[in-house]
């Protein structure tokens, strides 16, 4: 946690430099020398969302996907350790586990660096004040709930010091920092606007993260209660399939929450890479990254209204919910990237309503999105039969979005899954508990004593 500390602080003073506020001392800086005006903070708050650039540009989708049985590696040269994803063979050193370790710790600082200064500085006005507050608490609540999904206990840092400390180096048990996430994200509902600036997360984005929070925790009583909010206030829809990947449909009335990507801007530094690692090789830039296995293209029917976005080349099949980029610039391409829409919540909900026995209603919800898709009513007649169908159709409608890992893990069906995918498919692959978590990267365990996974 030490070299992430310092890395943090010097990511701010560039951050700063970027904003032409560049009267930082180039050795370390106290916050109180620094934090004097609402432009330092904003500029902070900004580095916060930045960082869901960082995590959502690659490994973040990777990691909901490939270890799962939708999709695998199909580039001849993956990119930072993504094909140890696909045989589960990752480890301490693998690339996706320090960048997706990093990336969350640095969002985490810079939240908590607003949340320790914010009421020390004069803001326009206390509303703003209180929304920043509110999306800052979303973000710390949000990447130590991704933390603790993807390594177990971590490091629970909740304030910020003199750069010269390092963070305490102890794992925090997961019983620990759950309760901190959920009263991070009851703060945030209480604090954001039911619509926040573009861009911005806002009450309802925090309800949807709070949900999926509680059904890791198998509270499926509060989940519903949740996500009935979300449903109910009626600033949904699902729109028409073609209206819903693209840029020129970002901002839809499906969009709960997106992390943000815009083409040409910045000198092309705030675009995404997802055409060109995702979608199939071919002349525009694509890497093939993440190609769908073929189990999952047969559940596909023949009338389903999905599979438009899916590509063959050969005997190979690519999901394409993505745009190239508008330049030369393969990196630059301008897709946001949902992390929940509301197609995603009606599944949820119709999951947490068939949990807790309500099966004509949950049938409702998923029917929704069925009908969305051209399809007929699910034919489940019980619990049982609407439990597969629901986990079924998040599948497909989800496809290569960075759910289905999670969704196995949530439900408890990773091994029995995977173990059965493996051996229906010959691959010799047999995965235990241990890869359930990720490894602590091996760069936090040499510089402190920071226990590694059992297994790793």
């Amino acid at each position: 946690m030490k070299k992430i500390y310092i890395s943090a602080f010097a990511l701010l003073s560039c951050v700063a430099c970027n904003d032409e506020l560049d009267q930082l001392p180039e050795t370390g800086v106290l916050a109180d020398n620094y934090y004097t005006t609402q432009g330092n903070v904003e500029s902070t708050v900004t580095a916060t969302y930045n960082q869901l650039q960082a995590l959502y540009d690659y490994y973040m989708i990777l990691w909901g996907e490939i270890p799962s049985d939708n999709t695998y590696i199909q580039a001849p040269n993956s990119n930072g350790g993504a094909r140890d994803l696909e045989d589960f063979s990752w480890t301490s050193i693998s690339g996706f586990v320090a960048s997706i370790w990093d990336n969350s710790y640095e969002g985490i600082f810079y939240a908590n660096t607003v949340l320790d200064v914010i009421d020390n500085v004069s803001y326009d006005s206390e509303s703003l004040r209180n929304i920043r507050i509110g999306e800052m608490k979303f973000m710390r609540g949000f990447l130590y709930d991704n933390l603790t999904t993807i390594y177990g206990g971590v490091p629970l840092v909740l304030t910020v010091d003199d750069p010269s400390y390092a963070f305490d180096d102890t794992r925090a048990p997961v019983e620990e920092i759950y309760p901190q996430i959920e009263a991070d994200l009851l703060d945030a509902i209480a604090l954001l606007p039911e619509n926040n600036s573009p861009g911005r997360v806002d009450q309802f984005a925090a309800r949807a993260i709070l949900a999926k929070h509680y059904m890791k925790r198998q509270a499926l009583d509060k989940a519903e209660a949740q996500l009935e909010i979300i449903v109910n206030s009626k600033k949904y829809n699902l729109v028409s399939i073609d209206q819903l990947y693209g840029v020129e449909n970002e901002g839809s009335k499906e969009d709960v929450f997106s992390v943000q990507y815009a083409s040409n801007l910045d000198g092309m530094s705030e675009g995404s890479r997802f055409y060109y690692f995702f979608t199939q090789p071919d002349n525009q830039g694509g890497q093939g990254a993440m190609a769908m296995e073929s189990s999952l293209y047969n559940l596909f029917g023949a009338d389903d209204l999905r599979r438009a976005f899916i590509n063959q080349s050969g005997n190979v099949f690519y999901i394409n919910k993505w745009t190239p980029s508008p330049s030369s610039n393969r990196n630059d391409g301008g897709d946001n990237h949902f992390v929940v829409r509301y197609a995603d919540v009606l599944l949820l909900y119709a999951e947490c309503l068939n949990e807790n026995n309500k099966i004509s209603m949950a049938a409702t919800y998923l029917n929704m999105v069925r009908e969305r898709a051209g399809l007929g009513k699910s034919t489940a007649a019980d619990q049982a039969g609407m439990r597969m169908a629901i986990a079924q159709e998040r599948r497909l409608e989800l496809a290569g979005e960075g759910h289905r890992w999670f969704d196995l893990l949530r439900t408890g069906e990773a091994l029995q899954t995977m173990n059965a995918f493996f051996q229906a498919e010959g691959r010799g692959i047999t995965i235990t508990a241990k890869h359930l978590l990720s490894p602590i990267p091996q760069s936090e365990t040499d510089i402190t004593e920071m226990e590694q996974n059992p297994g790793y």
